[in-house]
């Protein structure tokens, strides 16, 4: 019996988009990625997630003023969204600004008390 593909259609929305992006990401294909979280954003350009998820595939290939564009558009959007702060001071660590980062860590862990204690 011979291995046969099978057909996945071509996403039409919001969440299709992120969803074959979300698996191109976690196999590190990261600019098919950035291509389906564009698609996303292109859709519905106020998608908080998109932004972030978009920024953290440019971190890891190192587009950094790509990254640090997508997820201050994603805190603008969200700003009570910890990971967002979180993975932004990881970009910060990566483009040697101690400062900014140390700024963010320090909101993202007041955000995680926050919802904690909400």
């Amino acid at each position: 019996m011979a291995f046969q593909r099978r057909h996945i259609e071509e996403p039409t929305d919001v969440a299709g988009f992120m969803d074959r992006g979300h698996r191109y990401s976690r196999n590190g294909v990261y600019h098919r990625a950035v291509d389906d979280y564009t698609k996303a954003l292109e859709i519905d350009p106020e998608y908080a997630d998109g932004y972030y998820h978009r920024g953290c595939s440019w971190y890891e290939v190192e587009h950094f003023d790509d990254a640090l564009a997508d997820l201050n558009r994603a805190i603008e959007l969200d700003p009570e969204a910890d990971s967002y702060y979180g993975q932004r001071a990881l970009v910060y660590i990566f483009t040697d600004r101690p400062g900014l980062a140390q700024a963010d860590e320090e909101k993202c862990e007041e955000l995680r008390i926050n919802a904690q204690e909400g």
